[in-house]
């Protein structure tokens, strides 16, 4: 093997070792920004997609349970499903509004 070889193939193998290692420090870069996160932030990114897809559902259902209860009994399903509704919204909006931590220590108005 001539030199030049030898040190091409000495720099192909320095490059592929500083590659590695850049990979490796981002991968430790993005590990510790996932720790850094709070349970909020993390309900925050993962809540609103479940909700919708919540709701989605039990409107569809609703539809379809239309079709099949008595008329006398869809108000009573309305009912229900409105108050879902408005809980998932409720939730939601406290996590991006950040007053969930008025809700645990009492609310601003409390006199107690």
């Amino acid at each position: 093997m001539a030199e030049s070889e030898k040190r091409q193939r000495a720099n192909v193998i320095d490059t592929q070792a500083e590659v590695m290692l850049r990979e490796v420090d981002a991968r430790a870069s993005l590990a510790e920004l996932k720790a850094k996160k709070s349970a909020q932030d993390l309900a925050a990114e993962k809540l609103p997609i479940w909700c919708v897809a919540a709701v989605t559902t039990m409107v569809v259902l609703f539809l379809i349970a239309c079709l099949y209860i008595p008329s006398e009994n869809v108000s009573v399903l309305a009912g229900l499903v409105t108050l879902v509704v408005t809980s998932f919204t409720g939730i939601l909006r406290s996590i991006v509004d950040g007053t969930q931590g008025a809700k645990i220590n009492g609310t601003p108005g409390d006199k107690g």
